[in-house]
């Protein structure tokens, strides 16, 4: 048996945190034009044969993830966390203006630290989901699915968790790469308003 046992899982995702990816020509330059609100998530969850760690691998949402029971990290972290009310108003007044790519790895410490505050702070500031891809990878930094691929490349990821923000005509505006410089919220209004 290897050491890793593969899961497929389906599930239809509440928070529609799913998407699918096509280039498209913009000025030249190669850019992701996402398809935010697919039915079904495309991953595959990998557990070591001790199930101590379990990896998610493609593209899901929160949902997902809540729906396992080992992830207590993140529903702790999720109940923990406390953002900043102020920082809050100008994330909801905001942030709605951008896209997010989310990438994380369910085994990783810092995505196990991070990513419950970072969905703390969009919950608290009441943001639509449908403008958020979460992609998960594994240790090698790898995933599954085309659309996950082309993020993972277009946007050269090799630290995790890292979360992007990109404006409506594809830009980047900024990202967050592994632990935060303040906190998440903090950074994530920093970067909206280096954006202005």
């Amino acid at each position: 048996m290897n050491t890793l046992t593969k899961f497929v899982v389906t599930a239809v995702a509440a928070l529609n945190i799913t998407g699918a990816a096509a280039q498209q020509k913009n000025n030249g330059n190669e850019t992701v034009k996402q398809k935010m609100n697919t039915d079904k998530p495309e991953f595959k969850v990998f557990k070591s044969d001790d199930n101590e760690e379990i990896t998610y691998k493609g593209l899901f949402s929160y949902r997902d993830m809540a729906k396992e029971p080992s992830f207590t990290w993140l529903t702790q972290g999720i109940t923990d966390y406390e953002p900043d009310v102020a920082v809050l108003d100008i994330l909801r007044k905001n942030l709605r203006n951008y896209r997010m790519f989310i990438f994380l790895g369910t085994w990783c410490e810092d995505s196990q630290e991070m990513i419950p505050e970072l969905y703390k702070v969009l919950s608290k500031a009441n943001i639509d989901y449908k403008n958020i891809q979460v992609v998960g990878l594994d240790r090698e930094k790898t995933t599954l699915t085309d659309t996950g691929k082309e993020l993972v490349r277009k946007y050269e990821i090799s630290l995790l968790p890292t979360i992007v923000l990109v404006d409506k005509s594809g830009n980047e505006k900024g990202r967050i790469t592994e632990t935060t410089t303040n906190s998440v919220e903090e950074d994530l209004a920093e970067i909206i308003n280096d954006g202005k």
